[in-house]
């Protein structure tokens, strides 16, 4: 018996001995602290690696914060100067010993000029790719200099457009004097909003934003393993590429080991290797592993299930064994389809994921920062991407003006569940294509699809945003070129992007050349659609800055819509964040001006609160604290009404046929800076309003009242569960805003609510109704009641608690209610508080704030209808009931602070 264990030694040895010769890659990290000067000046200063120019000079105290006031356009310069970053580093003499020896860009940004020992190495022309470069021949062992010369974006844009301009003009040139922004962004790739938006400030940003590094290997390392999984039958078939570093030989040889650990075992496949340059000059392993269905579990989007990872690591070793390289990646196992059926009018446009269509609910993530080194924080990509998952959210689109967000930010998608409809990185404008534009877009093209496509989160990639509209619509004249500029389009969106991501994802991916578009019908006109945000196609994108946004009648009935939503202020703590005066918080001061950079932005927000909330006189002495509170108001409410009414058409098709809703992204998640924008995320990481009603409205069950041009309530239910629910109670009432809390109507409708579905339930005729319950007469009835809904089953509610305005709140009797936070009591270890309210009065808008305790509410801007509410507050510190009692506050619509 002892006999086969010490054979079973020996090989054990055998094998460690082995490996113990293989030699791995080596990487040597240029991270850390180096030295930065304005090219032309001697003073130098030191900067951190990766970073960037604006957070370097900030750290010296050359720059004051650069989010501050105005300190956006004192800082112009930096953006318009050129920078020189140089460190010293010592090279191991057994660096040099490997065949290869690179210098490797994770990201830079954006024309630079590498020196290393005064022997120029390379120059680069784009922050959103990897860059390799031999330095075999130019390193020494010992001590090493490496000398980066940064060239002005702001310059290069505009020595690129002249020099285009010899050809022809290339649109857009320059933002709206409101964006206080830089001219000819779209000349150079670099991220489109660096220069400026409507949303967002212009930092010009320099630097190396992500990791450097140098590389040394011998026969080679894996550069990427790109996955595609198709069922069959029984099994999943998992399709890897392996791509793998060029090493000067022109080709590859030895094994490759794939392993992927399932729920209870391990699944391994060993392959020879013996590859050459493709016509990419890509060196590139393909291999097939089949995967019982029954040893993996699926991957489902957040409210559908689970997210299960499996990890699959590739290891290649040469031929004679001694040089080795392994990588990791996770996947899911799950399918998605883009399903776009024809109907009597137009086509359907839903994603199917494992078969089951789902209703997309979520919203546009802008870049984690402005400044794309600080865009890595994982702290602030934590709190981003969990704040969307805590209100339901199942897709992101992560917009084509930003970058391609960091590998956190995909794993952690892929972890709560949250699709991606990703953007490639072009925006609101048009772009060369002439051969070293589009050569420069291949690079980037080819390295971010291999970089994330395995990531069972992503599910859609789109070619731009909205540049299908730019031609079609004719936004900056282009209309005397039009065929120039289609024909341009067609060569950067379809015979470049779409050719390249087909061939790396094996047409297994699915594509649409822009958003909005039409999709399928988009690609029959030839992709420049007469009209690329038809309602009977693909996703609309929709604005609305006159029309009541309360009233639901005024908006489109699309089959997706990837883009909707209202400016709204941040709260008074962080618009505090940003300036120190408080006279800069009134609306019309130089700061709120300085700040709004949508183009007529604060009358367009003053005349939509108008339409609904009566604000005080602006004599009042805290009119600004109204204004800021009520844009709040108008803006959440607003984008509830839109985004119930998006929903509630999922299973509807009007006789115009129009419906069939199957997505509501709204914009905006996150902002760069404080300021009037779209978000429902302050740039503080604060939840405004937006984003509390955010978690009702795109609850897994809602009730929602709709009044119609014939004024008729119409009541829905909407489900997205995929089982029915049975033996549920519709609760709706009536209420009078100037009476006790007793409603003056309550009707219990027993109901079952099927799966996946939206049901209208009831209909009432809105003013003979209210007028009947002694609201008032015909005209004035919907100016002093309004509707409450909720649906219960065994006692409990199973929907959020809704309401419908029957008219507007500038004209009704909404009386001022005596609100008070009766106590604060601590409920748990986990730092969370009961925080009970009392009312004399039905309350609007109920607004609860912890000021400096960072944390969030249970509800919060709801609509209190009975005399004690308890909420709870989850604080992200330590604190203690008392110390929260004694920041605390709560405001409502009425608050008679607003009126002083």
């Amino acid at each position: 018996m002892f006999l086969p264990l010490r054979r079973l030694v020996v090989v054990f040895v055998l094998v460690v001995v082995a490996y113990s010769h293989a030699k791995e890659n080596k990487l040597q990290d240029l991270g850390g602290e180096w030295t930065a000067k304005e090219t032309n000046y001697y003073y130098e200063f030191p900067v951190t690696v990766p970073g960037g120019v604006y957070t370097d000079l900030m750290k010296q105290n050359i720059l004051e914060d650069i989010f501050f006031q105005d300190n956006d356009q004192v800082s112009k310069w930096v953006g318009q100067w050129n920078w020189t970053y140089h460190t010293n580093f010592t090279v191991d003499a057994d660096i040099l010993e490997y065949d290869n020896v690179h210098l490797v860009f994770e990201g830079i940004d954006t024309f630079a000029t590498i020196y290393i020992n005064d022997v120029e190495v390379a120059s680069t022309n784009n922050m959103f790719v990897q860059y390799v470069f031999d330095v075999k021949s130019i390193l020494k062992s010992g001590k090493n200099t490496i000398v980066i010369y940064f060239l002005s974006p702001v310059l290069m844009g505009a020595d690129l457009y002249a020099e285009q301009l010899k050809s022809y003009r290339i649109p857009y040139e320059c933002p709206a004097d409101e964006y206080r922004g830089e001219c000819h962004i779209n000349m150079i790739r670099k991220m489109q909003a660096a220069f400026s938006w409507d949303w967002g400030p212009s930092f010009a940003s320099m630097g190396i934003w992500k990791p450097v590094y140098i590389e040394a290997y011998d026969e080679t390392v894996i550069r990427y393993v790109v996955t595609q999984l198709t069922e069959q039958d029984d099994n999943w078939n998992l399709n890897v590429d392996t791509y793998f570093a060029n090493n000067g030989n022109g080709k590859v040889k030895g094994s490759l080991d794939l392993e992927i650990a399932l729920d209870s075992r391990k699944i391994s496949q060993k392959v020879d290797v013996d590859v050459s340059p493709n016509e990419y000059s890509e060196l590139v392993q393909s291999t097939s592993i089949v995967i019982p269905k029954s040893e993996v579990k699926v991957w489902w989007p957040n409210g559908y299930g689970a997210q299960p990872l499996y990890t699959l690591t590739a290891v290649f070793a040469d031929a004679s064994g001694s040089s080795r390289s392994e990588k990791s990646t996770r996947i899911g196992f799950r399918t998605v389809e883009l399903v776009q059926d024809q109907l009597n009018s137009g086509l359907t446009f839903y994603f199917k994921v494992n078969d089951v269509p789902i209703f997309m609910k979520g919203s546009n993530e802008i870049p984690i920062n402005i400044l794309p080194e600080l865009g890595q924080d994982k702290d602030t990509i934590k709190r981003v991407l969990t704040s969307a998952q805590e209100v339901h959210m199942n897709m992101l689109r992560v917009w084509g003006g930003g970058v391609y967000e960091s590998d956190y930010f995909y794993d952690l998608a892929d972890e709560l569940g949250i699709l991606i409809w990703q953007d490639f990185m072009f925006a609101c404008a048009l772009y060369p294509s002439t051969d070293v534009y589009l050569e420069n877009v291949v690079e980037e093209i080819r390295h971010n699809i291999k970089r994330i496509y395995n990531h069972p989160s992503i599910a859609i990639y789109s070619g731009n945003n909205e540049n299908e509209g730019v031609i079609a619509d004719n936004w900056y004249g282009t209309n005397d070129n039009i065929s120039l500029y289609k024909a341009d389009y067609v060569k950067l969106y379809v015979d470049t992007i779409r050719t390249e991501f087909d061939r790396i994802s094996h047409n297994s991916g699915i594509y649409v050349t822009s958003s909005p578009s039409n999709g399928k019908e988009t690609e029959s006109e030839n992709y420049v659609a007469t009209n690329p945000g038809n309602q009977f196609y693909g996703d609309v994108h929709f604005y609305n800055y006159n029309l009541d946004p309360w009233n639901s009648n005024f908006y489109p009935v699309p089959r997706f819509c990837s883009e909707y939503g209202y400016q709204s202020l941040p709260d008074i703590d962080t618009l505090l964040t940003a300036t120190n005066n408080t006279a800069d918080l009134q609306i019309t001061s130089d700061f709120m001006d300085h700040r709004q950079h949508h183009p007529d932005g604060n009358n367009e927000m003053k005349l939509l609160i108008d339409l609904n909330l009566q604000l005080p006189s602006d004599s009042s002495e805290n009119y600004y604290k109204a204004y800021i509170f009520y844009s709040q108001i108008y803006a959440a409410q607003s984008i509830k009404v839109e985004s119930e009414h998006y929903r509630r058409y999922r299973s509807i098709l009007d006789d115009q046929g129009r419906g069939y809703t199957m997505g509501a992204l709204y914009w905006q998640l996150n902002d760069v800076w404080v300021a009037p924008t779209w978000s429902s995320i302050d740039y503080t990481g604060k939840w405004k309003m937006l984003h509390y009603f955010a978690k009702d409205f795109f609850a897994p069950i809602i009730v929602t009242g709709h009044i119609n041009n014939d004024r008729q309530l119409q009541i829905y239910t909407v489900s997205d569960l995929l089982s029915p629910v049975t033996d549920t109670e519709l609760i709706v009432r009536v209420y009078q805003f100037n009476s006790s809390f007793s409603p003056l109507y309550e009707r219990k409708i027993n109901t079952d609510i099927n799966a996946s579905e939206s049901a209208l339930v009831e209909t009432i005729n809105t003013d003979d109704f209210l007028s009947g319950l002694g609201c008032g007469g015909l005209l004035t009835a919907k100016y002093n009641c309004f509707f409450y809904f909720v649906i219960r089953q065994n006692s409990d509610n199973i929907s959020p608690e809704n309401y419908a305005f029957a008219g507007s709140l500038a004209l009704s009797n909404v009386e001022t209610p005596n609100l008070q936070i009766s106590s604060v009591a601590k409920v748990s270890d986990e730092e969370t508080y009961a925080i009970t309210l009392t009312s004399d009065k039905i309350a609007l808008f109920v607004w609860l704030d912890s000021h400096a305790i960072r944390g969030k509410f249970s509800e919060n801007g709801f609509l209190l209808v009975e005399a004690n509410r308890t909420v709870y507050f989850t604080s992200e510190s330590e604190t203690s009931a008392d110390d929260l009692k004694k920041v605390l506050t709560v405001t409502n619509l009425k608050d008679p602070e607003y009126f002083k």
